[in-house]
């Protein structure tokens, strides 16, 4: 694993002489975090007792497919690919991590090593809590242990879902839904609509798709024409929000819990989204 170029303590009780503790996961900034947001003050401050704070790199690697997974994550700010390589040498893009998720938790339960690689995208913050002291505040905390598998059920009810995106839809709305999902979680509020970064060149795209680099410009291409997104600057605008909602198609039964940038939803998505539709490790 990448050491953060800044780790703002070490491990251990926080004293009152170290001001840069965990700042963005306490007080009001807990609302963010789903683990820990509602839970006890005791079960928060107990949490921010065992967490470091830390910086990683644009480009570093958080943790790598094969390594022992010694630790887990919350991200605090920035954001975070998680990949995997194909049979083919390709890297293939799981999800995109953000603000308020959990990272790398699955070895809290199982203990095995990392089943993807996470690359911080840009410069991202997070908190890290070494395995054994998760586990231990998970037993002192029962709320907080309902609460983690609340989390990975949703996320398993999401990866249900994305095998849909994998075999049961057509390219365009593939797109579609990965568009939807990026702004939702990613995008920043503008006159003209949320504004994002993919993050990923035309290839990753078409392999995150499952489709070919051409068609999927022909698609970007056919969803700016009907005035849905506007490329700008290296980043895209939603233009349309409920247009390009509709075009992802989701199905009745899973669309209450999939990203969605519809007026009833934009204001709660923009920033957080739902960020547990895809595994990160």
């Amino acid at each position: 694993m990448d050491t953060p170029y800044a780790t703002h303590r070490t491990e251990g009780p926080r004293t009152a002489a170290a001001p840069s503790t965990v700042a963005a996961v306490t007080a009001d900034g807990h609302r963010d975090v789903p683990l820990l947001a509602g839970l006890p003050g005791a079960a928060r401050a107990d949490f921010d007792r065992v967490a470091v704070r830390g910086t990683y790199r644009r480009g570093a690697r958080v943790f790598v497919e094969g390594a022992a997974g010694d630790c887990v994550f919350v991200i605090l700010g920035g954001k975070v690919k998680v990949t995997r390589v194909d049979s083919e040498g390709r890297e293939v893009l799981f999800t995109m991590a953000g603000p308020g998720q959990l990272l790398g938790e699955l070895c809290v339960f199982d203990g095995g090593p990392r089943h993807a690689t996470a690359t911080a995208v840009h410069v991202t913050e997070v908190c890290r809590v070494p395995v054994a002291a998760m586990r231990d505040w998970l037993g002192r905390h029962p709320e907080a242990a309902l609460r983690m598998m609340r989390l990975l059920a949703t996320r398993i009810r999401g990866i249900n879902d994305r095998l849909e995106d994998v075999t049961g839809v057509d390219v365009a709305t593939r797109v579609a839904r990965a568009l939807v999902e990026q702004a939702s979680r990613f995008g920043r509020r503008t006159p003209l609509g949320p504004r994002f970064s993919l993050d990923l060149s035309q290839d990753e795209l078409a392999r995150h798709v499952r489709a070919s680099r051409e068609r999927v410009n022909q698609v970007l291409m056919d969803f700016s024409r009907r005035g849905w997104v506007l490329r700008e600057g290296g980043e895209w605008i939603v233009l349309d929000p409920p247009g390009l909602t509709r075009r992802a198609r989701y199905r009745a039964e899973t669309a209450a819990r999939r990203p969605s940038l519809a007026p009833a939803a934009r204001d709660r998505s923009l920033g957080l989204g739902r960020s547990w539709a895809a595994p990160s490790e």
